[in-house]
């Protein structure tokens, strides 16, 4: 098994803050230690899978912490120079946990809070999964061994645990699944005992009902994926 650290990283690391106003930072990025050509690409996808969660501006990907750091302050001191007595400062909240580990793979979670202004911040979680011998990103489809299978085994939990009749629509009862039809959300994950299918806000319900998450028995769902999960 590999063996990780979570590394807290500090806007003040990158700016003087305490003669210039800063957006406000708590981050802990997770890090695998006894540094190998792969323990290295494991800790690039994960910087970087955490730098788009803050990135906010258009324009090219950012690949590291210490660039989406800078950019996300760069913008709320540009906005404070326009707005300078309508401005608050901006936030960003964001903790990476190891989720689960086997020899198959790596599930890490990113739960962040950014917020620039408005009514309320952005709250999000994602899963990334690893593979531990190339350090790569698995993508969510090449998971299973029949996605539809598991399509139809998710649907029948998420029926039952959301108390909705088989015989109906599957938004009937406040749900909006686009075309009407269940589909698995952007993030999937692992942990020891549960698949973990999470909905954040908006993909099927508002932001005033939060996210959904649909927990699957790990030993009842194993058959139907192309890893080995427990």
């Amino acid at each position: 098994m590999l063996t990780f650290e979570k590394q807290p990283i500090a806007i003040q690391d990158f700016f003087d803050c305490k003669n210039t106003d800063c957006v406000l930072t708590e981050i802990l990025l997770l890090r695998f230690i006894n540094e190998t050509d792969i323990t290295k690409k494991i800790n690039h996808e994960i910087e970087q899978a955490t730098s788009s969660t803050l990135h906010i501006d258009e324009g090219e990907p950012i690949e590291t912490i210490e660039e989406a750091i800078k950019s996300f302050n760069i913008s709320y001191q540009k906005i404070k120079q326009e707005f300078p007595e309508e401005i608050v400062p901006y936030e960003a909240s964001i903790h990476c946990d190891l989720s689960f580990q086997n020899q198959d793979i790596l599930s890490i979670s990113i739960d962040s809070y950014i917020f620039t202004g408005g009514a309320h911040g952005n709250e999000n979680f994602k899963f990334i999964n690893l593979d531990p011998e190339t350090g790569k990103v698995i993508d969510s489809n090449s998971l299973f061994k029949d996605h539809g299978k598991f399509v139809s085994f998710a649907e029948a939990i998420f029926r039952k645990t959301y108390n909705i009749p088989e015989d109906q629509s599957i938004n009937s009862t406040g749900f909006f699944f686009d075309n009407d039809k269940f589909t698995l959300p952007a993030s999937i994950g692992f942990t020891d005992t549960d698949v973990v299918l999470f909905y954040n806000s908006y993909e099927i319900s508002s932001y005033a009902d939060g996210p959904v998450e649909l927990r699957l028995n790990k030993k009842d769902a194993s058959e139907l994926f192309s890893i080995q999960i427990l």
